[in-house]
């Protein structure tokens, strides 16, 4: 999926979402406006370059990567070019499955301290920044702190 459809989507999600939070249903099936929602965002690219690991990860995964990729050349001299075609291209799918599993570790870190932040500050729902066009209380600032406190 595109990028931009892929940004469109989580958006359309987020303001159903936002709609039913607003807006409760009673057992009687009549509407009305529910408790006060407050709304936050943060800037998930930004608290991943805060993240205090992060530096330390990249480096993992360049040095993984190097090896790799050494190792793939090595395995493919003299080979026929399509079996280095595929060597080459298992040593970058390993790479990219290592990425993932660096990331993933990352963001679960920050998805964690996004909801002490969030608790402690009475927001209700966070969206990424990148989905909110206007409003909200950006809590950004008080992830990155978390996530270095949290070390």
């Amino acid at each position: 999926m595109e990028r931009r459809t892929r940004i469109l989507l989580i958006a359309a999600v987020a303001v159903v979402a936002l709609a039913g939070v607003a807006w409760g249903v009673s057992a009687s099936g009549s509407v009305g406006f529910s408790q006060n929602v407050v709304i936050g965002y943060v800037d998930m690219q930004r608290a991943l370059d805060a993240h205090p690991r992060k530096a330390s990860a990249e480096e993992a995964l360049n040095q993984f990567a190097r090896a790799k990729m050494t190792e793939a050349r090595q395995r493919a001299q003299g080979k026929p070019a399509v079996e280095q075609q595929r060597i080459l291209r298992e040593a970058q799918e390993q790479i990219l499955r290592k990425q993932a599993e660096l990331l993933t570790s990352l963001d679960r870190d920050i998805r964690a301290a996004v909801e002490k932040v969030a608790r402690a500050s009475g927001v209700s729902v966070v969206l990424n920044k990148s989905v909110v066009l206007y409003g909200g209380t950006d809590l950004t600032d008080a992830v990155i702190k978390e996530l270095k406190a949290a070390k």
